[in-house]
């Protein structure tokens, strides 16, 4: 980081402009300095290279595809910032007040052409993926879409790389790990990893689509934080954990101690409850849609 970047941060990370800015997120294939996502607002603090006439045909083209994609973007040079912070300062505050009074300004990412995140958890037997399932199927006006995770195991049977997955090599995925790369990720057992890339989901938002996650409650909590006001977080919970109890037993599947396994699962993650943006009790199963449809339709 420049000392003019570095200068700029400080102000922008204790969320001084009264909103939050994120530092080297990527967007459409491209790390940019700062980020204000609700706002869809770049900041970029060129150093000497922006002097060099073939990184200013690069900067135009960079700048050309991200307009194009919905954001504002805010170009200063080391010497502006370094030389007069306030005065860099005050130009952000304005572009950020003129944004938010906009007709559009205070609207949802999506109706301005860009996708948000619906995260999803829940205690198995909860019902999570019989709602997400028929969310998809009965209401494709939601674009709900999975974003494709990578994966270290080899592909099985017909899977493509692209398709079901990201195929990667242990070592491809740690190398990633180290460049934070991944939104999430989970070591399942030694060299065995899941995760899913920032940038993948940057390129589905992009598209317009609602990326939905399936994820345990750590993933959930590590997503919601990346993103905050991009993405909704929903919990779906069993009545109780006898109910739980009896419907994982009814399902025939499982010997009672894999059964008992879950249920002390399951107790461990209802703590974690109140931490996400609504809870769903699926007490029924036709109510617990609806209500879940009419949380997404308020949020999007």
């Amino acid at each position: 980081m420049t000392e003019a970047e570095s200068v700029l941060w400080n102000v922008l990370r204790e969320k001084q402009l009264g909103v939050k800015f994120r530092r080297q997120h990527p967007i459409c294939d491209f790390i940019v300095d700062f980020l204000c996502l609700p706002l869809n607002l770049i900041i970029e603090v060129d150093g000497g290279y922006h002097k060099n006439k073939e990184q200013q045909i690069l900067d135009i083209e960079r700048e050309d595809i991200l307009k194009r994609t919905g954001y504002t973007i805010l170009r200063y040079t080391n010497e502006e910032v370094i030389q007069d912070t306030q005065r860099v300062i005050n130009m952000i505050n304005s572009k950020i007040q003129e944004i938010q009074n906009k007709p559009d300004g205070g609207a949802p990412l999506l109706g301005r052409g860009r996708g948000r995140l619906l995260i999803f958890s829940a205690p198995s037997g909860s019902g999570k993926s019989t709602i997400i399932n028929w969310l998809m199927k009965e209401h494709p006006e939601l674009n709900m879409k999975f974003s494709i995770s990578c994966t270290s195991r080899p592909p099985r049977g017909q899977e493509q790389n692209g398709i079901e997955y990201f195929f990667l090599t242990p070592e491809e995925f740690r190398k990633k790990i180290a460049n934070d790369e991944f939104v999430e990720y989970e070591e399942v057992y030694t060299d065995r990893y899941y995760g899913t890339l920032k940038s993948q989901v940057e390129k589905q938002l992009v598209n317009g689509e609602n990326v939905v996650f399936d994820v345990d409650v750590h993933g959930a909590m590590n997503i919601k934080k990346a993103y905050t006001e991009q993405a909704l977080s929903l919990f779906i919970q069993p009545p109780s954990i006898e109910e739980l109890r009896k419907r994982l037993t009814d399902r025939g599947t499982e010997v009672q101690e894999d059964i008992e396994k879950r249920i002390g699962r399951a107790e461990y993650e209802l703590t974690f409850a109140d931490k996400f943006d609504t809870v769903i009790i699926n007490d029924d199963l036709n109510k617990a849609k609806e209500e879940t449809l009419k949380k997404i339709q308020a949020f999007l």
